[in-house]
């Protein structure tokens, strides 16, 4: 049984919500090992902000490792479980032609994408990318919002909220559509993914 997506429960889980909106849509619910959501937490939010809290984010490093433990998982009972996995970083990320994004998405697997969050650098986020057009790559962002964007932005993505689409189990549709020119911009831009010695993405199949 495919089981829901599920949106962040605060402003800085994206990146372990994501993880497992992702392993939820490559798996059945019987499939996936309890050890591997339990490894996802751990090593999540393990950023530490200026004023010392912990917990306000999660690092590419944790990324790694949260990959490398996954695909190094050999469970007895769960021989159904196994992926292959690329962390993508710099000049690597990007949606020319040929590239490896896409070419994943096109195979079933998935994307998870670091995005720029505001205009001046500070702020970043991740989404899963589930499918690609010629336009657009459809995403399910964790964050939960209730109005469409604005201005600059509405012309660039489209929040298509919870409605169901062809060709996805029930609960996992996108809920985002971001046209190319603005992710592959290399302007700290809403959505974007920015500048290209930043850009970090992590592609996720199962095997």
């Amino acid at each position: 049984m495919k089981i829901p997506f599920r949106y962040q429960a605060t402003n800085y889980d994206c990146v372990p919500t994501t993880f497992i909106n992702a392993l939820q849509y490559l798996f059945e619910r019987e499939d996936l090992p309890p050890e591997v959501i339990h490894k996802v937490m751990q090593y999540s939010l393990d950023s530490i902000n200026k004023r010392g809290e912990l917990g306000r984010g999660t690092t590419g490093l944790a990324c790694q490792l949260i990959l490398q433990w996954v695909e190094s998982y050999k469970p007895k009972d769960f021989r159904n479980f196994s992926i292959n996995y690329r962390y993508l970083q710099g000049e690597d990320v990007h949606l020319k032609q040929n590239n490896t994004i896409v070419s994943c998405l096109n195979r079933g697997g998935v994307a998870l994408t670091r995005l720029c969050n505001n205009k001046t650098g500070t702020e970043f986020h991740y989404a899963l990318a589930l499918n690609a057009d010629t336009e657009y790559l459809y995403f399910f962002d964790p964050y939960y919002r209730v109005k469409n964007f604005s201005g600059d932005d509405a012309k660039a993505m489209d929040w298509l909220g919870d409605t169901e689409r062809e060709g996805f189990s029930k609960g996992q549709s996108p809920n985002l559509r971001i046209r190319r020119d603005r992710l592959d911009s290399e302007k700290y831009e809403k959505y974007s993914m920015g500048p290209i010695e930043e850009r970090e993405c992590c592609l996720i199949e199962r095997i």
